[in-house]
């Protein structure tokens, strides 16, 4: 039979996959000699193998699916879509498609003939991830769950703002990923669920909060069944922590849609990606919080320039010349000794949510200088301290000052 072997794939990664023998089904690679990565995984619909590469000079790991040739363009499409909306998912390479000659089709008109092709999905192995449903068995205190939840729950969250619609969302199609994320004090451990089967997802225009609420109930039954099946292996957990752990994938899943619904407001306003240039707000009132300081930057622009600015040129003026010249001062400062849960701009919004509380309360503006030094106080600051936060808004200071010498008396 003339089999052909077709390779659909980034550049990169072609000389390691040319290696693997596309020509046999996964399941005939092992006898074929290649000696696949044993780890452990989620059930899968389909056959899926792990490989090392062979070639020392692409030290790389790959998952590699087998399916249909329409199923794992649809899933290599909505991986590269996904992860240009910022989703986590696996990291594609590309399609490996066998042909095969054509194989003949029974149909009521008689014979037909149908191109007789297989076709390998082929991702990235991420390294330091454990498939959820392994995660899920083990008997985890409440607080390691919940940091579990949290990752699903930000995925989730992050998913429908986009308007992706997951479809299959079940502890079987993600995974949870080790990560060292970069902060202040250097880098903590954090978790991060990976959407890991993209391939009855769909991007739509909107969601509706039917979809959302059908995406969240069929990942919830999903939990319940996979406590089912560990039952049945004779790792019984008590009902009330599966329970437990749905309201509480709830909860958080609420409580993100609203800071994310937040980002989409901020966004459509400003026309300024937020989630790139700040990461994830913290609370969804510091979208409103950002959007009223920049209203002013606006305005001040605006006075300064003599003609009107937009909200988008305000923001992109007051990110490069305001908040990232703080940001490295307050990195450059004592700013994690005081605030190490804190990031940079957390510390920035909450310091002009002071600001503005202060100002109502006593019904007057009392100035950015005041507003540090009180929020300073309230955090138990030293004063040694209070002089470099003052040093790195220095900028912003001079500017409301000079608001207040313009507001008519």
């Amino acid at each position: 039979m003339n089999i052909r072997i077709d390779y659909e794939v980034d550049e990169a990664y072609l000389p390691a996959l040319v290696e693997f023998p596309f020509d046999k089904n996964l399941e005939e690679w092992k006898a074929a000699g290649v000696s696949p990565i044993m780890m452990r995984r989620g059930d899968s619909r389909h056959q899926v193998l792990f490989v090392q590469s062979k070639l020392a000079s692409i030290p790389c790991k790959f998952a590699i699916k087998e399916t249909t040739p329409e199923l794992a363009r649809r899933e290599l499409e909505n991986y590269r879509k996904l992860r240009e909306l910022d989703i986590q998912t696996l990291a594609p390479v590309g399609v490996v498609e066998r042909k095969e000659g054509e194989a003949p089709i029974e149909t009521p008109a008689g014979v037909m003939y149908q191109q007789n092709a297989t076709a390998y999905l082929v991702t990235l192995l991420e390294d330091a991830v454990l498939p959820e449903s392994v995660l899920f068995g083990y008997r985890f205190q409440q607080e390691a769950r919940r940091e579990i939840f949290d990752a699903i729950a930000e995925l989730f969250a992050k998913c429908h703002a986009k308007n992706v619609y997951w479809g299959d969302a079940s502890l079987d199609n993600l995974l949870i990923k080790f990560v060292r994320e970069e902060h202040t004090l250097g880098k903590r451990r954090k978790l991060v669920a990976l959407l890991a089967d993209a391939e009855t997802t769909e991007i739509k225009p909107s969601l509706s909060a039917r979809m959302k609420e059908a995406d969240i109930e069929f990942f919830c039954e999903s939990m319940l069944w996979l406590d089912e099946e560990f039952s049945k292996r004779g790792n019984a957990r008590d009902k009330n922590i599966a329970l437990a752990d749905i309201a509480y994938l709830r909860e958080r899943y609420d409580a993100l849609t609203k800071i994310w619904d937040a980002h989409k407001r901020f966004d459509r306003l400003t026309n300024f990606n937020s989630e790139r240039h700040f990461g994830r707000f913290r609370k969804a009132s510091h979208a409103d919080t950002l959007l009223k300081h920049l209203e002013e930057h606006k305005w001040y622009l605006s006075e300064r320039l003599k003609t009107p600015v937009s909200m988008r040129d305000a923001a992109i003026d007051w990110y490069g010349n305001y908040f990232l010249p703080i940001q490295e001062l307050l990195k450059q400062s004592r700013f994690a000794e005081f605030f190490p849960d804190k990031t940079e701009l957390e510390v920035y919004l909450e310091i002009m949510e002071n600001k503005y509380y202060l100002s109502e309360k006593q019904k007057r503006d009392v100035g950015l200088s005041y507003a540090i030094q009180d929020f300073a106080k309230r955090f138990g600051v030293e004063k040694t301290f209070v002089s470099s936060l003052k040093t790195a808004f220095k900028t912003i200071i001079d500017i409301t000052k000079e608001h207040a010498k313009s507001i008519p008396r």
